[in-house]
């Protein structure tokens, strides 16, 4: 069996990478649509903080081995995220076409 650290890898840079595109950019995607649903200026980085978080609460009320995995893979994406805003701080939270 492998572990969590193993799928969550292999989803990233596999399955979810061939149907969703870069993850970096879906996050740049998704911190700019809640931008325009709220008004409100969350970077790429705070979007994933959240799905961690919904995760993590998840597993608090039952575990669920898909609970981990899922965070596990966020958390490595959030590496990304946090490694491009410290080389690309400004442009990095700029507008996209969506």
């Amino acid at each position: 069996m492998k572990t969590i650290l193993e799928e969550a890898n292999e989803i990233i840079n596999g399955s979810r990478q061939q149907d969703y595109g870069d993850a970096v950019e879906s996050f740049r995607r998704i911190a700019e649509m809640v931008k325009l649903m709220t008004g409100k200026d969350f970077s790429p980085s705070d979007c994933c903080k959240v799905l961690i978080a919904v995760k993590l609460t998840r597993e608090s009320f039952k575990h669920k081995r898909d609970n981990l995995v899922d965070a596990c893979g966020y958390m490595n994406i959030l590496q990304l995220l946090e490694e491009r805003e410290e080389i690309y701080p400004t442009n990095f939270r700029t507008s996209i076409n969506l």
